[in-house]
Protein backbone atom coordinates (compact mmCIF):
# COMPACT_ATOMS: atom_id res chain seq x y z
CA UNK A 1 0.00 0.00 0.00
CA UNK A 2 1.61 3.24 -1.22
CA UNK A 3 -1.30 5.63 -1.58
CA UNK A 4 -1.12 7.76 1.56
CA UNK A 5 -0.61 11.49 1.93
CA UNK A 6 2.22 11.22 4.44
CA UNK A 7 1.02 14.43 6.06
CA UNK A 8 3.01 13.80 9.25
CA UNK A 9 6.21 14.19 7.23
CA UNK A 10 5.37 17.87 6.76
CA UNK A 11 7.29 19.71 4.04
CA UNK A 12 8.77 16.45 2.74
CA UNK A 13 5.43 15.40 1.24
CA UNK A 14 4.08 18.80 0.24
CA UNK A 15 4.80 18.03 -3.42
CA UNK A 16 6.05 14.46 -3.21
CA UNK A 17 4.12 11.28 -2.35
CA UNK A 18 5.27 9.44 0.75
CA UNK A 19 6.24 6.45 -1.36
CA UNK A 20 8.95 8.52 -3.08
CA UNK A 21 10.56 10.02 0.04
CA UNK A 22 14.30 9.22 -0.16
CA UNK A 23 15.79 7.36 2.79
CA UNK A 24 19.27 5.87 2.77
CA UNK A 25 19.75 6.70 -0.89
CA UNK A 26 16.56 4.95 -2.04
CA UNK A 27 12.88 5.79 -2.06
CA UNK A 28 10.57 4.10 0.40
CA UNK A 29 8.91 2.42 -2.56
CA UNK A 30 12.27 1.04 -3.67
CA UNK A 31 12.85 -0.48 -0.23
CA UNK A 32 9.35 -2.00 -0.26
CA UNK A 33 9.65 -3.45 -3.76
CA UNK A 34 13.11 -4.79 -2.89
CA UNK A 35 11.84 -6.61 0.20
CA UNK A 36 8.83 -7.94 -1.71
CA UNK A 37 11.21 -9.34 -4.32
CA UNK A 38 13.04 -11.28 -1.59
CA UNK A 39 9.78 -13.20 -1.02
CA UNK A 40 9.93 -14.59 -4.58
CA UNK A 41 6.31 -13.67 -5.33
CA UNK A 42 4.40 -14.43 -8.50
CA UNK A 43 3.40 -10.77 -8.64
CA UNK A 44 4.02 -7.50 -6.79
CA UNK A 45 1.12 -5.05 -6.64
CA UNK A 46 1.71 -1.39 -5.78
CA UNK A 47 -1.37 0.62 -4.85
CA UNK A 48 -0.72 4.32 -5.40
CA UNK A 49 -2.94 7.32 -4.73
CA UNK A 50 -1.51 10.68 -3.73
CA UNK A 51 0.97 11.74 -6.41
CA UNK A 52 -0.01 8.74 -8.51
CA UNK A 53 1.57 10.12 -11.70
CA UNK A 54 4.90 10.50 -9.88
CA UNK A 55 4.71 6.95 -8.56
CA UNK A 56 3.83 5.73 -12.04
CA UNK A 57 6.85 7.54 -13.48
CA UNK A 58 9.14 6.07 -10.81
CA UNK A 59 7.93 2.55 -11.57
CA UNK A 60 8.61 3.07 -15.28
CA UNK A 61 12.03 4.63 -14.75
CA UNK A 62 13.13 1.84 -12.42
CA UNK A 63 11.80 -0.83 -14.76
CA UNK A 64 10.12 -2.69 -11.90
CA UNK A 65 7.99 -5.65 -12.88
CA UNK A 66 4.99 -4.66 -10.78
CA UNK A 67 1.27 -4.14 -11.27
CA UNK A 68 0.39 -0.54 -10.45
CA UNK A 69 -3.15 0.10 -9.19
CA UNK A 70 -4.68 3.49 -8.40
CA UNK A 71 -6.72 4.22 -5.28
CA UNK A 72 -8.67 7.37 -6.08
CA UNK A 73 -10.01 7.52 -2.52
CA UNK A 74 -6.54 7.84 -0.96
CA UNK A 75 -7.70 10.56 1.46
CA UNK A 76 -9.88 8.01 3.27
CA UNK A 77 -8.93 4.86 5.21
CA UNK A 78 -6.19 2.66 3.80
CA UNK A 79 -8.65 -0.24 3.70
CA UNK A 80 -9.67 1.31 0.37
CA UNK A 81 -6.16 0.68 -0.97
CA UNK A 82 -6.64 -2.97 -0.11
CA UNK A 83 -10.01 -2.92 -1.85
CA UNK A 84 -8.46 -1.34 -4.95
CA UNK A 85 -6.08 -4.31 -5.22
CA UNK A 86 -8.76 -6.88 -4.44
CA UNK A 87 -9.60 -7.83 -8.06
CA UNK A 88 -5.99 -8.94 -8.54
CA UNK A 89 -5.64 -10.87 -5.26
CA UNK A 90 -6.78 -14.37 -6.13
CA UNK A 91 -4.81 -16.40 -3.61
CA UNK A 92 -2.10 -16.34 -0.94
CA UNK A 93 -0.87 -12.75 -0.48
CA UNK A 94 1.14 -10.54 1.87
CA UNK A 95 -0.05 -7.04 2.76
CA UNK A 96 2.65 -4.42 3.44
CA UNK A 97 2.91 -0.67 4.12
CA UNK A 98 5.26 1.43 1.98
CA UNK A 99 6.58 3.40 4.96
CA UNK A 100 8.13 0.34 6.63
CA UNK A 101 11.65 -0.84 5.78
CA UNK A 102 12.36 -4.49 6.61
CA UNK A 103 15.62 -6.39 6.72
CA UNK A 104 15.87 -8.90 3.84
CA UNK A 105 16.83 -11.58 6.37
CA UNK A 106 13.26 -11.40 7.68
CA UNK A 107 11.93 -12.63 4.35
CA UNK A 108 12.57 -16.31 5.14
CA UNK A 109 10.25 -16.12 8.14
CA UNK A 110 7.65 -14.26 6.10
CA UNK A 111 7.84 -16.73 3.20
CA UNK A 112 7.21 -19.78 5.39
CA UNK A 113 3.90 -21.51 4.74
CA UNK A 114 0.98 -20.05 6.69
CA UNK A 115 -2.07 -22.09 7.63
CA UNK A 116 -4.18 -19.11 8.68
CA UNK A 117 -4.39 -15.34 8.44
CA UNK A 118 -1.19 -14.22 10.17
CA UNK A 119 -0.17 -10.87 11.65
CA UNK A 120 3.55 -10.24 12.08
CA UNK A 121 4.62 -8.89 15.47
CA UNK A 122 7.72 -8.21 17.51
CA UNK A 123 8.67 -7.41 21.09
CA UNK A 124 11.77 -5.33 20.33
CA UNK A 125 10.29 -1.85 20.53
CA UNK A 126 9.01 0.46 23.22
CA UNK A 127 5.56 1.20 21.82
CA UNK A 128 4.13 4.71 21.76
CA UNK A 129 0.66 6.13 21.33
CA UNK A 130 0.71 5.79 17.55
CA UNK A 131 1.99 2.20 17.46
CA UNK A 132 -0.36 -0.72 16.78
CA UNK A 133 -0.37 -2.93 19.85
CA UNK A 134 -1.25 -6.61 20.13
CA UNK A 135 -2.28 -8.84 22.99
CA UNK A 136 -1.92 -12.53 22.22
CA UNK A 137 -3.88 -15.37 23.74
CA UNK A 138 -2.12 -18.40 25.33
CA UNK A 139 -1.96 -20.14 21.95
CA UNK A 140 -0.22 -17.17 20.33
CA UNK A 141 -3.18 -15.88 18.36
CA UNK A 142 -4.38 -12.29 18.34
CA UNK A 143 -6.68 -11.60 21.28
CA UNK A 144 -6.80 -7.82 20.80
CA UNK A 145 -5.22 -5.36 18.36
CA UNK A 146 -5.48 -1.57 18.57
CA UNK A 147 -3.33 1.51 19.08
CA UNK A 148 -5.28 2.28 22.25
CA UNK A 149 -4.51 -0.93 24.17
CA UNK A 150 -3.07 -0.38 27.63
CA UNK A 151 -2.28 -4.06 28.16
CA UNK A 152 -0.33 -5.76 25.36
CA UNK A 153 2.58 -8.10 24.80
CA UNK A 154 3.82 -7.19 21.31
CA UNK A 155 3.54 -4.71 18.47
CA UNK A 156 2.20 -5.22 14.95
CA UNK A 157 4.88 -4.51 12.33
CA UNK A 158 2.63 -3.66 9.40
CA UNK A 159 2.49 -7.01 7.61
CA UNK A 160 -0.33 -9.51 7.28
CA UNK A 161 -0.22 -12.84 5.43
CA UNK A 162 -3.47 -14.18 3.97
CA UNK A 163 -3.21 -17.76 2.67
CA UNK A 164 -5.51 -19.30 0.08
CA UNK A 165 -8.61 -21.31 0.89
CA UNK A 166 -10.93 -20.79 3.84
CA UNK A 167 -8.71 -18.17 5.57
CA UNK A 168 -8.71 -16.12 2.35
CA UNK A 169 -12.49 -16.20 2.18
CA UNK A 170 -12.85 -15.33 5.88
CA UNK A 171 -10.46 -12.40 5.51
CA UNK A 172 -12.48 -10.81 2.72
CA UNK A 173 -15.75 -11.44 4.53
CA UNK A 174 -14.29 -9.61 7.53
CA UNK A 175 -13.00 -6.81 5.28
CA UNK A 176 -16.48 -6.31 3.82
CA UNK A 177 -17.90 -6.23 7.33
CA UNK A 178 -15.39 -3.55 8.40
CA UNK A 179 -16.27 -1.31 5.45
CA UNK A 180 -19.99 -1.85 6.05
CA UNK A 181 -19.88 -1.17 9.80
CA UNK A 182 -16.89 1.14 10.31
CA UNK A 183 -17.06 2.97 6.98
CA UNK A 184 -14.53 4.05 4.39
CA UNK A 185 -12.19 5.69 6.90
CA UNK A 186 -11.24 2.33 8.44
CA UNK A 187 -7.71 0.95 8.39
CA UNK A 188 -6.72 -2.57 7.42
CA UNK A 189 -5.84 -3.60 10.98
CA UNK A 190 -9.55 -3.45 11.75
CA UNK A 191 -9.91 -6.59 9.65
CA UNK A 192 -7.74 -8.52 12.10
CA UNK A 193 -9.84 -7.24 14.99
CA UNK A 194 -13.02 -8.19 13.16
CA UNK A 195 -11.76 -11.74 12.64
CA UNK A 196 -11.23 -11.98 16.39
CA UNK A 197 -14.80 -10.86 17.07
CA UNK A 198 -16.08 -13.36 14.50
CA UNK A 199 -14.38 -16.23 16.30
CA UNK A 200 -11.43 -16.62 13.93
CA UNK A 201 -8.48 -15.00 15.76
CA UNK A 202 -5.51 -14.59 13.40
CA UNK A 203 -2.23 -16.31 14.09
CA UNK A 204 0.89 -14.34 14.99
CA UNK A 205 4.40 -14.74 13.64
CA UNK A 206 6.95 -13.24 16.01
CA UNK A 207 9.87 -11.72 14.12
CA UNK A 208 11.62 -10.22 17.14
CA UNK A 209 15.33 -9.73 16.71
CA UNK A 210 15.35 -8.83 13.02
CA UNK A 211 14.62 -5.14 13.35
CA UNK A 212 12.71 -2.90 10.97
CA UNK A 213 12.17 0.82 10.42
CA UNK A 214 9.11 3.03 10.16
CA UNK A 215 9.23 6.39 8.40
CA UNK A 216 6.15 8.34 9.42
CA UNK A 217 7.68 11.56 10.79
CA UNK A 218 10.81 13.66 10.06
CA UNK A 219 12.45 12.32 13.25
CA UNK A 220 11.79 8.73 12.20
CA UNK A 221 13.29 9.49 8.81
CA UNK A 222 16.48 10.74 10.45
CA UNK A 223 16.63 7.65 12.65
CA UNK A 224 16.12 5.47 9.58
CA UNK A 225 18.94 7.26 7.74
CA UNK A 226 21.31 6.40 10.58
CA UNK A 227 20.15 2.77 10.75
CA UNK A 228 20.41 2.27 7.00
CA UNK A 229 23.90 3.78 6.96
CA UNK A 230 24.93 1.11 9.45
CA UNK A 231 23.93 -1.60 6.95
CA UNK A 232 21.96 -4.84 7.05
CA UNK A 233 18.96 -3.67 5.04
CA UNK A 234 20.30 -4.10 1.52
CA UNK A 235 18.97 -6.98 -0.55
Amino acid sequence: MAAGLGSRLGELTRSLPKALIPVGGRTLLSWAVGFAGCLRPTEIIVVGGYGFADVQQEVRQQGWDVRLVENLAFREGNILSLMAARPFLTGDFLLMNVDHVYRPAMSERVRAAAADVTGFVDTDRQLGADDMKVMRDPSGRILEIAKTLTTFDSGYIGMTRVPSGAPFDRYWKAADSVVSVDGRIAHVERILARLVSQGFPPSCCDVSGYGWLEVDTPDERLQAERALAAGGFEG
